[in-house]
Parts: structure tokens; C-alpha cells; sequence
């Protein structure tokens, strides 16, 4: 049974150590040991693999459970690869010398054959299943070893671990000889587990259930995984001959112990005996016929003599249990379903009269109760199951009250209410979405709007309308304002005025999202003065939500960083669980756009406790995103790709898409940022705008690219819709981004018409950086310089000048160095244009100088090619070199070759060629004419 490579790194290690002494004429002999299925097959597999690549002879052999394999049959399989082996083997029927001497002489024999046969480049030896093997076989095994540590001979064994007494036990020889290892594998870990999942395409979310379940041993995993994992079934149990080989361990015991047993079973791996007593006297006979075991304590006993058995044992703890975990699977699915349900029903009744608190007992009698009824209509199922889930999200266990939450569902059967059902859609949904499973949240929460409706419940169908938070994507928002539009027109404000409050903040959040940005404060602000009459902070909260997506661009940047501030102060006392962290993610976006570096630090330490707190994988990718957009901001590239990366994979493991796509966008604006895209990456990027949300600034990214890659006219006609936007646009979320993207697009087109517009949109905003205040995606350093920008192109070069030397002086103060070189560079393209040469040049080394500090390698070609320009246009002004400029001042101030030469330090012959040169330059033919100039 052979596994892929899933760990195993410390002993692949130490096996291509011993091939490499073999090699080198140091032998070794290494015994690979290990549970059935642990993986020493493969392991021998492998070194085979080892010794191949490094020239060795390989020969294997292999002994077999079988009562009739003949003597030495591990080394007569191994004598197929080396018949000199096989001919070593027969000198054992040679007359003389008695038994003894013919097989020490057979020994000898065999030893010797080997070491010749490793002579030229090595030899390697693999006998696997030395626990079954013969005793002779393993004699002429410690013979061979004793006789190779100075050779070119590597010996592997495999065998297997016992419960009891080793092989090493029985052969102590071993561990006196110098070159002798033991390698012991233990089972995989949960992250090797979690590893060989996904390489197969599975859930890694199965990795702790399946690890548990196997001990981490491969051909179990291997069972697992090769089995339909829907299935409610272990699917070990269902291979042929594992479940039999397992229960054969039962057939010794009575049946009344066997029944005792199976009563266990249903309780778990680990037994209460009490419990276990408990639910065995409830539950009559399997035959009514059959008498009960009348012994004084019959489970005790009945333990005990599982425990000699092998199949229950004392743990460390003074608890008992199965002795692995398919011990007790195999007992359970032995039971006839009846029985099953029948302990099952006898467990639950047990525990709750038993009572406790439901964070211990909940889940458990739910669970009885699920297998004790499966998906039938079940009141204590489902009541049980309730708890478990309240219990679970208490805990901010939102995986687990998830499970229980669809349990609930499935108890409550086509006999519940639409409003009790609705009433358990919702509850799942909230668990959903604190887990972030905002797709499958959003498909519960219409299901329950629909029973809802059927039950003429507005406050239930308002309640689905507002589980979701925060998510602003077009498919999302569209739908919870449908929800929340019916649940509007329902609602009766003297009965649900928090409710209404809520809704209104929901659908000024959807207002937001459309670019309605006028008619989101309107909403926003109707929903503020309703929220202030609420006790409720999850009213206020919604609220503050809703007005603070509405103020997203830098004009209303004081009033959103009070709502920051009151979020984060009121969060302790609301049920909502992401409610603190929105206000962490707003206070750095506010920090981001006023400059405040020390501020976002602080925000995002908030954020990593908050992730790190309530385990919400939404904090622990927002907290990635903003540090990619950090480490760009100061120019640590790599550290930026690497966060991205990091949130991608949290975003694709949530199962939101959209947050995945930021992925793709934050590629394409590094890529502004280093001046180059690749033709591959612009192929992923634009098949990425398939999957995009509809809206504008996702659809700027097919003419931006293309402009980036040089595919000018076709960027030309993809720009041609949005060249108007930064005139109608309304301010609002995003904003900022859509018109920075826009004056981008006009620059790589050099469309001086559209660059104005986007330089008068941003007019009186240039003290402030560029962030959209919604989530930062990436901090393009300060307005002032994208002003600049596009000032330059849109010709205002005066204006131009002033706006980059402001830029410089902001991102110069928040370290943004990325941005202090394009600002060099934008600076020095203006002065180029503006004819102020000296300045141009000054401007583009410093540029240059830091593009290679920074090793932005195509905007060094773009700063170099700028130089290169200057130093052109330097010439056109004044053909003379510095040189031959200093002696023409001096000659036309009247000096002689002499004097010149002595001012300067030269020749007086060298001072006569710059002269002759001089007036040939300036087409003169004297130096009288010099002295006449100007020149």
C-alpha cells in the first residue's frame, strides 16, 4: 500500500545518510519499525529510491504470515536478484561439520557474497516483515550485520511493533552492533494530515476528525480518504477484512460481555462506567428470551475481561477506554441499528437526568439523540441540539453550533412551524457568518425570510435581512435589500422600532454600494437619529455602520473617525462579534488617509488580538490585507506579496470570492507601483475581472492594465466610458480609488482633457493620503503627488512643480519611499518640460538613486531613460561640455591661452584644442568674436 510523501522528513533523512556511508564504505543496518500501516513499506520503497540514485545494487526480500512459509524465505526472495545469494543459501545441505558448522558455513558464505557484490558501488539489502520471519532467517540476519560495518552493505529491515514484546526484545544483539539504527515511525500529525487532504482536492477542515480517528497512521488515512467521506459511516469499517479483523478480538469473550461492550460502544472511546451501567440496565435484552447477566457487577466484569482481551485498557488519567478509537468504531457498527438507537435514546435520557451545565452535557445528549433518531422529526433532538449550538457559540465555537444548529433543522422535520423554522435558518445563518461563511449564511438567510413571509412574521424577516454585515459586495447587498424592502414595509413603528432603525442602516449600506453616495447619507442619517432613541448597542451599532460606509472619502474624515472611536467603545456590550472589529478597520483607514503611521500600528495590534481572541477569520484577513498595504506603502515588497498571499488564502478558505478577487487587484496596483506587468500576469489578471464584482473601479482594471502592458489602443477603447466619471461621480465609498484609477489610465494614455478632470476632482484634498477609507486595499502615498500627476499630463506644469514638492515633504514624513521616488520622477519630468534642466537632472538621479535601493528595476529604466533625455536636452542648450564651457568664459573675459591655463590647472596646448574646439562648435573663427559674444 503505498502513501505519497506526507512528512517523513526525519527519517528520509537519516535512510539517505546511511546510503551515503554505504556508499562511501561505511556500512549499516537499519531496523524501520512501526504500527500495521504506519508506512515502512513505503519507507523501503523510498530508500530503494535513495540507493538507485546513488549507483548501489538493490536486492529485497520479504517474509509472509503464513504458518507454512518455508525456512529462509526472506533471503531465498531476495536470492531472485542475486543468484551468487541463492548458491550461498544451498551450502547449507553440504555434508560435514554437523548442523551447527554447515550454518555458520552458510552464514559465512552468505555474508561473503554480499560484501563482493557491493565491492564495485554498493549494495543494498531490504527484508521487510521481519516480525513474521523465521528464527533462522533472522540468525543468518545478525551474521550478516556482524560481518558489514566496514563494508559498502546497507541493510534495511521493517517489522512490526507489537503491543507486547519488540523484535529488538528477541534479537538484543542488534543493539550492540556499532552501526546499528532503529528507526521507530510515529504516526503523521494533524498538519501532515491536513497537508495530504488537500493535495488530494479535500476539505482540510476534516484533518483533526480524520487524525483522531487514525492515530495519523498513513494506510488509514489512505482507507479514509479513498472512501466516500460524505458518508455518516466511518469508512474504515466498511474495507473488507479491517471490521473482521478487528471484532475477531471479541470472539472470546460471552456474550453478555459482548453486549456490555456495545453498550459502551455507543457512549464513545472513553467509558463512564456508571453511565455505561446506567443505559445497560435500561435497554432489555436484544431476544427477549435472553437472560441478563446476573454476576455481581457485570460491566465491571465484563471491563475486566475486555481489558485482558486487549480491547479496553486504563489510560494515564485512571479513565478507560477502547484501546484505539477503531476498536470502538468496529464494536458500534457491529450493532444492529435498532440496538443502536435503543442505547443511544437510554444515553440521552441518562445525561439529562443526570442535569449539569450545557456547555458539558448539551452536545453530548444532542448527539444521542441525533443517532438515536437520525433526521426524523425529533422535539428533544432538536430542542438539545439548540442548546448545544447556543452553548457552542457562548464559546465562539461557531464551526461546532453550526453542526448543532443544522441538527436542530433537521430535528424540527416537517412538523415545525414556518416560524420556528425561520426562527432556526436564523440562528444558523448569525453562525455561519461569525465563522465567515458568508455565501451559505446569505443562502439560509432568504430561506428564512421565505418562512418568514409564510408565517406573517416582518420582526423574524427583518431579523434575516441583518445578519450579514459588513459585506458590501453588489450580489450580497442586492439581496438582504430585497429582504430588508419587504421587511420595511411590514414593520409597524410603534411595534419594531429598533428593527426599523436596522433596516434603514441596511439599505443605506446598499445605497453605498451602488454609488448612490448622496442617498446613502440621507439613509444613514435617518437611521443615526432612529438608533439614538435604542438601548440596544446592536441598533447603534448598525447605525454607525451604515452613516460611517456613506462618509468614506477623506471630506468627512473627522466624523468618521468619532464613529470609529464609538464603535470600538460600545462593541464590549453588543452581540454582534465583528462589531470591534469594523471599528479597528475604520481607525486605520482614517489613520492611513491623515498619515498617521504609529495610529494604523495601533489599530492593527487591536485587530491581531481581536483574531487572535475570538479565532474570526475575517479579522485575521483583514488584518493581512492592511498589512500588505502597509509593507507597499514603505516600499518591503516581498513582505507585501507574502501578506497578500497569506489574505487570498484566507479569503478562498472563508468562501468569499470577492474578498479572493482583492487578491488580483492588489497585484495590479503593485505592478503600478514597480512600473511592469508581464503577459502572464496580465492573462490572470484580466481572467480575474471575469469573477469581479460589477462595479467601476473593478471595471477600470481591464483599460489600466492594458495601458501597463503597452496595448495602447485597445486600452483606449476599454477606457472610453469612464473618462467623464471624475464629473458624475458622487462621493461615496470608493470613491477616491475610481478617480485616482481614472487619472492613472489618462496618464499611461497621455489624455491631457481626461487628466484635468482629475486633477480639478481632487482639488483641496491634497493634504490628505490616498486611502478610500472602506478597507484599505493599498495606500498610494499622497494625493498631493497623484494630483501632481495628473496636473503634468493636463499641462498645469507650474502646478505640477508645487504639488510634487508637497507630496515629497508627506511621504518623506510617513517614510513611504516608494512614493518619494515617483515623486522625484514626476518631479523631474515636469522641470524637463518646464525647460529648468539643472533641476530636472538633480531630481531624476535622486529618483534613480532610490529605485535602486529599492531594486524597482523598471522604474530605474524609466528614471534612467529620464536622465538619459536630460542629459540630451542639455546639449541641445549648450553644446559645450563643462569643461569647454569654463575656458570660453575665461577667453571671452579676455584672457590668454596662458592665463586660461594656469587658472585652470591644464597644458597650455590642451587650453589651444578647447579653443580650437570651441569656435568650431559655436561656428566661429576667432576668439576676438568669443570676446564680442554672448555665446
Amino acid at each position: 500500500m503505498q502513501t505519497p510523501a506526507v512528512g517523513r522528513h526525519e527519517e528520509i533523512a537519516r535512510l539517505r545518510a546511511a546510503v551515503v556511508a554505504a556508499a562511501s564504505g561505511a556500512g549499516r543496518f537499519v531496523l524501520v519499525s512501526g504500527t500495521a500501516g504506519i508506512g515502512k513499506s513505503w519507507l523501503a520503497e523510498h530508500v530503494g529510491t535513495l540507493a538507485a540514485d546513488a549507483g548501489l545494487l538493490i536486492v529485497r526480500g520479504n517474509a509472509v504470515d503464513d504458518a507454512g512459509m518455508p525456512p529462509l524465505w526472506p533471503w531465498r526472495r531476495a536470492a531472485r536478484e542475486l543468484p551468487e545469494l541463492a548458491a550461498a543459501l544451498d551450502t547449507v545441505t553440504e555434508p560435514g561439520g554437523g548442523p551447527a558448522a554447515q550454518r555458520f558455513r552458510m552464514f559465512a558464505e552468505v555474508a561473503d557474497v554480499l560484501v563482493a557484490a557491493a565491492a564495485p558501488s554498493g549494495l543494498l539489502l531490504v527484508l521487510e516483515d521481519l516480525h513474521w520471519s523465521d528464527p533462522t532467517s533472522l540468525a543468518l540476519l545478525t551474521h550478516v550485520a556482524s560481518e558489514t560495518p566496514r563494508t559498502k552493505v546497507l541493510v534495511v529491515g521493517t517489522a512490526r511493533e507489537p503491543m507486547g514484546e519488540t523484535l529488538l526484545a528477541e534479537q538484543p544483539d542488534w543493539l550492540r552492533l556499532p552501526h546499528f539504527q532503529s528507526l521507530s515511525v510515529p504516526g503523521l500529525s494533524e498538519h501532515e494530515v491536513r497537508y495530504w487532504l488537500e493535495q488530494r482536492g479535500l476539505t482540510p477542515d476534516l484533518a483533526r476528525r480524520v487524525h483522531e480517528r487514525t492515530g495519523g497512521t498513513p494506510l488509514l488515512v489512505r482507507l479514509v480518504i479513498d472512501s466516500d467521506m460524505g458518508t455518516g459511516d466511518d469508512p474504515l469499517l466498511s474495507v473488507p477484512g479491517i471490521r473482521r479483523l478487528i471484532l475477531a478480538q471479541l470472539d472470546r469473550l460471552p456474550p453478555a460481555d459482548i453486549e456490555i461492550l456495545s453498550a459502551a460502544a455507543v457512549l464513545g472511546e472513553r467509558i463512564d462506567t456508571e453511565l455505561l451501567a446506567e443505559v445497560y440496565g435500561s435497554v432489555p435484552p436484544s431476544e427477549p428470551a435472553a437472560p441478563r447477566d446476573q454476576r455481581a457487577d457485570p460491566v465491571a466484569r465484563a471491563l475486566d475481561a475486555a481489558t485482558e482481551a486487549g480491547i479496553v485498557r486504563r489510560f494515564a488519567d485512571a479513565t478507560t477506554g477502547f484501546t484505539h478509537a477503531l476498536v470502538r468504531d468496529a464494536v458500534y457498527a457491529d450493532l444492529a441499528p435498532s440496538r443502536r438507537a435503543a442505547f443511544h435514546r437510554a444515553a440521552a435520557e441518562a445525561l439529562a437526568a443526570r442535569g449539569g451545565p450545557d456547555a458539558a452535557v448539551a452536545g453530548a445528549i444532542a448527539t444521542h439523540w441525533r443517532q438515536a433518531s437520525g433526521c426524523a422529526d425529533s422535539p428533544s433532538g432538536r430542542q438539545w441540539s439548540r442548546r448545544a449550538a447556543r452553548s457552542a457559540r457562548a464559546s465562539a465555537a461557531y464551526a461546532e453550533a453550526i453542526r448543532f444548529g443544522q441538527w436542530a433543522i433537521d430535528a424540527a422535520g416537517a412538523t415545525a412551524s414556518d416560524a420556528e423554522r425561520a426562527e432556526l435558518l436564523i440562528e444558523l445563518a448569525r453562525d455561519e457568518f461569525a465563522a465567515g461563511w458568508v455565501a451559505t449564511s446569505l443562502d439560509h438567510c432568504v430561506e428564512a425570510g421565505a418562512c418568514a413571509e409564510q408565517a406573517d412574521r416582518p420582526d423574524l424577516l427583518a431579523e434575516a435581512g441583518l445578519v450579514v454585515q459588513g459585506v458590501t459586495t453588489p450580489t450580497v447587498m442586492t439581496q438582504l435589500d430585497l429582504l430588508c424592502g419587504r421587511a420595511l414595509r411590514l414593520l409597524e413603528p410603534d411595534k419594531h422600532p429598533d428593527l426599523i432603525a436596522r433596516i434603514l442602516a441596511q439599505r443605506a449600506l446598499s445605497a453605498a454600494d451602488r454609488g448612490a453616495g448622496i442617498r446613502a447619507r440621507e439613509l444613514s442619517d435617518q437611521a443615526m437619529r432612529a438608533a439614538e432613541r435604542s438601548t440596544d448597542p446592536d441598533v447603534v451599532l448598525d447605525a454607525i455602520h451604515a452613516r460611517h460606509l456613506s462618509l468614506a472619502a477623506v471630506d468627512f474624515l473627522d466624523e468618521r473617525t468619532a464613529l470609529a472611536a464609538r464603535a470600538i467603545e460600545i462593541a464590549a456590550d453588543a452581540e454582534q462579534p465583528l462589531a470591534r472589529l469594523w471599528g479597528y478597520v475604520w481607525t486605520a483607514d482614517a489613520a492611513l488617509q491623515r498619515g498617521d503611521l504609529p495610529g494604523f500600528d495601533n489599530a492593527l495590534d487591536h485587530i491581531e488580538l481581536l483574531a487572535d481572541r475570538r479565532r474570526l477569520p475575517i479579522a485575521r484577513w483583514h488584518l493581512s490585507r492592511l498589512r500588505a498595504t502597509r509593507a507597499a506603502l514603505v516600499g518591503d515588497f516581498p513582505a507585501a506579496l507574502d501578506f497578500d498571499t497569506a489574505a487570498h488564502e484566507l479569503a478562498v478558505g472563508i468562501g468569499d470570492y470577492s474578498l479572493a478577487g482583492l487578491h488580483h487587484a492588489f497585484r495590479g496596483m503593485y505592478a503600478v507601483i514597480v512600473g511592469h506587468i508581464d503577459r502572464d500576469e496580465l492573462t490572470a489578471a484580466l481572467a480575474s475581472l471575469a469573477f469581479a464584482p460589477k462595479i467601476t473601479i473593478a471595471q477600470l482594471f481591464a483599460p489600466l492594465l492594458h495601458a501597463m502592458a503597452g496595448d495602447l489602443e485597445e486600452a483606449r477603447v476599454l477606457f472610453a466610458p469612464f473618462r467623464l466619471l471624475p464629473d458624475t461621480l458622487e462621493i461615496g465609498p470608493r470613491w477616491a480609488g475610481t478617480v485616482y484609477s481614472v487619472g492613472l489610465v489618462a496618464e499611461l494614455l497621455d489624455d491631457a482633457e481626461t487628466a484635468d478632470r482629475v486633477f480639478r476632482a481632487f482639488a483641496g484634498r491634497e493634504h490628505h493620503y490616498a486611502a478610500d477609507g472602506t478597507g484599505a486595499l493599498i495606500c498610494l502615498g499622497s494625493i498631493a503627488r497623484i494630483r501632481a500627476d495628473n496636473a503634468r499630463v493636463a499641462g498645469h506644469l507650474d502646478a505640477a512643480v508645487d504639488l510634487y514638492r508637497q507630496g515629497l515633504v508627506m511621504d518623506t514624513e510617513i517614510g513611504a519611499r516608494p512614493f518619494v521616488a515617483l515623486g522625484h520622477l514626476g518631479l523631474a519630468r515636469t522641470l524637463l518640460a518646464r525647460g529648468d534642466l539643472s533641476a530636472a537632472r538633480e531630481a531624476a538621479e535622486r529618483a534613480a538613486a532610490a529605485f535602486r535601493r529599492l531594486e524597482m528595476r523598471y522604474r530605474l529604466r524609466s528614471a534612467d531613460a529620464l536622465l538619459a533625455d536630460i542629459t540630451a536636452a542639455t546639449r541641445t542648450a549648450d553644446p559645450l561640455t563643462r569643461r569647454e564651457r569654463e575656458v570660453h568664459d575665461l577667453v571671452a573675459a579676455g584672457m590668454t591661452n596662458r592665463e586660461v591655463a594656469n587658472r585652470l590647472v591644464l597644458s597650455e596646448r590642451t587650453v589651444e584644442t578647447h579653443v580650437r574646439n570651441i569656435l568650431a562648435k559655436l561656428a566661429v573663427t576667432n576668439r576676438t568674436e568669443l570676446i564680442r559674444g554672448p555665446h
